[in-house]
């Protein structure tokens, strides 16, 4: 491992930004304490990186997780709820993500909080024809709503984007518990930012992927660490 900590006490400490109130009530000075906390959850040392054993030990899903250049933290799946997934950095963080797509977060300020729209997603028609992406769309445009935490108060806002999607092939890929993945690279551009999934062949599971999250986040990177088991089920199945 980059870092001498064990895998849980890793998750433990691995905090990726900050924490907010989730409602938008509350006063000054609770807000000033997860931006406070924030800060410091900023301030990891360095890349969590876990050897193959560990990898091979770990007894649950994970992931690595990558937010604006910042050093890469492990997130572990808390909870599967209704094919939502439903990450946990170690803190009060967690992540949601479908079809390996950064969708909505909990205590994370400056991320995206909800995503609607989701059932249009390109990502989930293209998850089951890879072979045939003509048979998917290639646009889509959806809503997300981001909370902010300052200093003083909470700030929703609400953010359209509008997306292009083309499919550039196959690459092979190197997992980080040393599997070779046949993967296909996915590209949804828009005015705002490029985003790069890599779906691997025979599941459809996204395991790798740059995204961009919300104009104060900046892009996240994840990647696999340990497979979800109901992900490994091949398409057709």
């Amino acid at each position: 491992m980059t870092t001498q900590r064990k895998p849980f006490q890793m998750l433990k400490q691995a905090a990726i930004i900050a924490l907010l109130v989730t409602t938008a009530s509350g006063c000054s000075v609770r807000v000033k304490n997860y931006v406070e906390i924030a800060q410091r959850a900023f301030e990891t040392p360095d890349d969590v990186s876990l050897s193959v054993q560990e990898i091979k030990d770990y007894p649950y899903a994970a992931q690595y997780i990558r937010v604006d250049n910042r050093p890469r933290a492990l997130m572990a799946l808390a909870f599967d709820d209704d094919n939502v997934l439903k990450w946990r950095t170690g803190g009060d963080e967690i992540i949601h993500t479908q079809h390996g797509r950064f969708i909505g977060s909990v205590n994370i300020s400056g991320a995206i909080a909800h995503t609607d729209n989701l059932d249009a997603d390109p990502l989930v028609c293209l998850k089951h024809n890879l072979n045939e992406p003509s048979q998917c769309p290639t646009t889509w445009q959806r809503k997300v709503w981001i909370t902010s935490a300052t200093e003083k108060n909470l700030k929703d806002t609400v953010l359209t984007y509008n997306s292009e999607f083309a499919v550039l092939g196959t690459e092979r890929w190197t997992h980080p518990d040393t599997t070779e993945l046949t993967v296909y690279r996915i590209e949804e551009t828009s005015e705002l930012f490029t985003n790069t999934f890599y779906l691997e062949q025979n599941t459809g599971r996204t395991v790798k992927s740059r995204q961009f999250v919300a104009p104060s986040t900046g892009y996240v990177e994840i990647e696999e660490v340990k497979p979800y088991a109901n992900d490994l089920k091949a398409v057709n199945e």
